[in-house]
């Protein structure tokens, strides 16, 4: 069974475009130039593999968009305050719209 991901996605307050690339190879990609999410159209093919490359690619947008992905030194601190205040609210309403697809 297919199924479809949301367009779009809140994400520490920055909206991102989520789009399907049937031409696209790996999984997904995140593409913070474009600020877009982009899925492979074998994302579809189940939900459970569109749901957790969404949430993998949500999180590397959460990483860049908290500064997390630019910092020289590890910094655990700053990691968990992004998984928390930035990552989970994204993927908390991602995966209720997911959710209601099933």
């Amino acid at each position: 069974m297919r199924t479809s991901p949301p367009t779009i996605v809140n994400i520490g307050g920055k909206i991102i475009t989520i789009r399907i690339d049937p031409k696209l190879e790996s999984w997904g990609e995140y593409r913070a130039d474009d600020e877009e999410i982009v899925l492979a159209s074998k994302t579809l093919e189940r939900q459970s593999t569109l749901r957790e490359t969404l949430r993998h690619e949500i999180l590397h947008a959460s990483l860049d968009i908290a500064g997390i992905s630019h910092l020289t030194v590890y910094q655990e601190e700053a990691i968990v305050r992004c998984i928390d205040n930035v990552f989970h609210p994204a993927w908390d309403k991602v995966r209720k719209q997911l959710t209601t697809l099933d």
